[in-house]
């Protein structure tokens, strides 16, 4: 826990570079005094109007940046395993192997909710929302490789908790750990699951990006796929970027996209990923999901190019839960694991050009300066040696 300064005031006492974006000092303040807003490089942080701030330190008693979630069934060490859904469409269509999709039913056929990132392409960004069933449901599947927007779901969750509705949340590590904190003690009837996190860009980058894709096209965006399995899974030459408006539908490779190439650099995160405390095996979900890159060595028989799950189970729930999914997925306990993907083991590296990105290329005039980010972006990887394993700095997701 970061050492607070006396007397202490309100979330404006945290450091910028240890902010997280989760929100959750907006759901739990009674005084209504906490938004978020965007700041030059496009991330969300907490604005406090000190008019109206009552002194009463629930917005720091809620912050994953200056707590730590404490759970009391954690599992010594968390167990890993590989796999995927048996249903085959399902599985196409996820990042990797479909186990969200299979986990989330789960909770919908038990006549509960679900809670994870949506596209909103009427305001261009991500956001956190509510499924009641498979086709809202199906709206949170892939990866979605920007921050999400999840002011209002501590709230929402709580009150769904509170009347007894079994309830799914997905989401970032840090916004799993915000949730717990706002909550502030254990719900029977709550699951949670977290992803093997890269790290968030910018959403004010994506915001730009895509509407600048739109007014090139004259029709909006209808769909983003940033893991695309058109060209297949499990090499870093098939990560396409597929996108269909009104009017077409294009795919393309994914550096050849200014966005998933800033993505791919690691210029573009959020301060505080490059120190993230969420970087390790040990985990507030009950579950983990991401990409089982490596699978072909740990488990060559879960590798047929179609996307595998590497899946952590971190606490008792967690275990219980999967041991019931068994019937319709390929599940299969992973000893010794040798492929840990990289962002359980430590935070994404800051590269050194990451200070002065985002003043060299002037996010509010994007159309402008979008080929100078593209080639900085590039010379970034190539210099970086990520051009020959891609597949190590894919977050991952279901």
């Amino acid at each position: 826990m970061t050492d607070l300064p006396e007397p202490f005031e309100n979330i404006s006492l945290l450091p910028k570079n240890e902010c997280f974006g989760c929100s959750a000092c907006v759901d739990i303040c009674p005084a209504d005094c906490i938004e978020m807003t965007n700041d030059l490089e496009g991330f969300y942080y907490p604005q406090v109007d000190n008019s109206l701030c009552i002194d009463c330190g629930a917005c720091i008693e809620v912050c994953p940046g200056f707590n730590d979630v404490k759970r009391e069934d954690h599992l010594q060490q968390p167990i890993f395993y590989g796999g995927y859904i048996l249903n085959e469409p399902i599985r196409l269509q996820s990042s990797s192997g479909g186990v969200f999709t299979l986990v989330a039913e789960h909770t919908l056929a038990l006549g509960g909710v679900v809670y994870g990132a949506i596209y909103d392409f009427t305001e261009m960004k991500v956001t956190h929302a509510r499924a009641a069933t498979k086709k809202e449901l199906a709206l949170m599947r892939g990866s979605k490789y920007v921050q999400s927007d999840s002011t209002g779901m501590f709230l929402k969750v709580k009150k769904d908790l509170q009347a007894g509705i079994p309830v799914l949340v997905t989401g970032t590590p840090c916004q799993i750990a915000g949730l717990y904190q706002f909550l502030g003690k254990e719900y029977n009837n709550l699951t949670t699951c977290d992803l093997v996190c890269h790290g968030v860009p910018s959403p004010g980058l994506f915001t730009t990006h895509f509407s600048a894709i739109e007014d090139r096209h004259k029709s909006p965006i209808t769909g983003i796929n940033f893991r695309t399995k058109a060209r297949g899974w499990g090499n870093f030459l098939n990560f396409f970027i597929e996108i269909e408006t009104d009017t077409k539908k294009q795919l393309t490779y994914a550096p050849l996209d200014a966005y998933y190439a800033v993505f791919l650099s690691n210029l573009a995160l959020r301060p505080v990923c490059y120190q993230c405390k969420y970087a390790t095996t040990h985990r507030d979900a009950d579950l983990t999901l991401g990409d089982f890159w490596g699978v072909n060595k740990e488990l060559p028989e879960l590798f047929d190019g179609k996307g595998t799950s590497l899946i952590s189970a971190n606490t008792q729930k967690g275990e219980a839960l999967l041991q019931q999914l068994q019937p319709k997925t390929t599940l299969t306990p992973v000893e010794n694991l040798r492929h840990i993907p990289p962002n359980m083991k430590r935070p994404t590296p800051r590269p050194k050009g990451r200070s002065k990105f985002f003043e060299r290329i002037h996010l509010r005039n994007w159309k402008r300066h979008q080929i100078k980010a593209h080639l900085i972006a590039i010379y970034t990887i190539v210099k970086t040696k990520l051009a020959n394993g891609f597949h190590k700095i894919i977050g991952g997701g279901d």
